[in-house]
């Protein structure tokens, strides 16, 4: 707070608090769980470069297929993954997918989770892998790119996948995404070219879009080309690809002989506000930096001051968002809202030393807004 102290021909004045800048949080850090032919199985490693997962990892064999899915990581632009071994080979078991979750829930920090031995697994232990993924990246405030279990049942067909999308209980979250369905690569040797899941491919791919538009860009359309893809396993036509969409998976089609590309932006979810991938990745990044950059609030008073600063620090990052066209709307009145003050924070709050933040933001129409609350923790009142 601003201060005056007069003395005989002189004036000090104390600068007002200004709160830190909320940094943007990181979106396209990706993960995986997998076989490879070496490495650590106890410390995963990030890596940033196809050469360094080589060196790090081994050479690109042909039933490997986690490596095949981390090149095309990397073939569409992807920046950073973060490699969690748990053998090598085909693994049967659901326990080694299980020990790499765990070890995975303990580094954090990625964003993007993909697990494409998954395909090779029978239904039950797939269930149970995809169970345990879906809670680490609600957990994690991250998205789970799911390949479906292809061990009991071929699934490519509509048909086929339906069958099996529409006896699935568990997996229709808003951190959830389904590609479909799988992509032709290269081999490795000179053998006919491989199908494998198009996980690795769409994580590049959002990895890509992130950087070059923005998290609030739907990862779609001609803007979303599968780079180091020769085609797909099973072509879709349109009213299949648009009963695909309506169940929320998103089509992968050929737009010419050389190029493919995402059809579809969707989540899992059953909520109707969660259902389109941008709206759900734009609002975990918004929680994600704004809980980052608000670490600084346990240090002051639950009061007023505080809860000033707090609307600020959040309204100078949400209008530098708006500016690069994250929300919809002309004027920022249109487009966000921050809310943090006694409309928000009770006197028991204030008590517990409980800052409850409210904000909206508008996505697709102005004037619409998405609700998030965000919790931090402050001195009490009582402590202050």
């Amino acid at each position: 707070m601003k201060k005056s102290h007069s003395t005989p021909g002189a004036s000090i004045h104390k600068p007002s608090f200004v709160p830190p800048v909320i940094d943007s949080a990181s979106t396209s850090t990706a993960a995986i769980i997998g076989s490879f032919s070496k490495g650590s199985m106890t410390s995963p490693q990030q890596i940033r470069t196809w050469v360094a997962f080589e060196k790090e990892y081994g050479k690109l064999e042909t039933e490997a297929l986690s490596s095949h899915c981390i090149k095309q990581f990397f073939d569409n632009e992807g920046k950073a993954i973060l490699v969690v071994r748990i053998g090598t080979g085909q693994i049967k078991g659901v326990a080694p997918f299980l020990q790499g979750l765990s070890l995975l829930d303990r580094i954090g920090g990625f964003n993007i989770l993909f697990i494409p031995q998954t395909e090779q697994l029978p239904d039950p232990h797939a269930n149970k892998v995809m169970q345990a993924a879906i809670a680490l990246v609600a957990k994690h405030r991250a998205m789970y790119v799911l390949d479906v279990p292809q061990c009991d049942a071929s699934r490519q067909t509509v048909r086929t996948l339906t069958t099996w999308f529409n006896e699935q209980s568990g997996i229709h979250h808003p951190n959830v995404a389904m590609y479909v369905p799988r992509v032709q690569v290269p081999p490795s040797l000179k053998k006919a070219p491989l199908h494998i899941p198009a996980s690795g491919a769409m994580a590049g791919v959002w990895a890509r879009t992130d950087q070059q538009q923005g998290v609030w860009k739907a990862p779609a359309g001609t803007a979303a080309i599968l780079h180091g893809v020769l085609g797909i396993e099973q072509t879709l036509t349109q009213p299949e690809m648009g009963q695909l969409t309506q169940l929320g998976m998103n089509p992968i089609r050929p737009t010419s002989p050389s190029q493919v590309v995402a059809w579809g932006a969707r989540t899992l979810s059953s909520n109707r506000e969660w259902q389109y991938l941008s709206v759900r990745r734009l609002a975990l990044f918004l929680e994600s930096s704004i809980q980052q950059g608000l670490g600084w609030v346990i240090d002051e008073p639950n009061e007023e001051p505080l809860w000033a600063h707090i609307r600020q620090a959040i309204d100078v990052f949400l209008q530098s968002l708006f500016r690069k066209g994250a929300f919809q709307g002309q004027k920022a009145q249109e487009a966000y809202f921050v809310k943090c003050g006694p409309d928000t924070i009770s006197s028991a709050d204030q008590n517990a030393g409980n800052v409850n933040i409210m904000i909206g933001f508008a996505p697709l129409k102005p004037g619409e807004f998405i609700i998030l609350t965000i919790q931090q923790k402050a001195k009490s009142v009582h402590q202050a």
